[in-house]
């Protein structure tokens, strides 16, 4: 009676497992995608001007 029960639920530990670590490098691929794709563009290519130039 025990293994039948614990099979299954072996099992369904394993499944779940296996779905966590693939979430994980999915979701890990994506951050490092999000993070080299979100970088700041420098002051030059923004347009901005140097806060420290002085207003004419």
């Amino acid at each position: 009676m025990n293994l039948t029960v614990l099979i299954p639920f072996g099992i369904l530990i394993i499944v779940l497992i296996v779905f966590l670590v693939v979430r994980n490098q999915k979701d890990k691929s994506k951050l490092e995608d999000k993070l080299n794709n979100d970088y700041h563009k420098s002051k030059d290519e923004e347009g901005d001007i140097e806060t420290d130039e002085v207003m004419k």
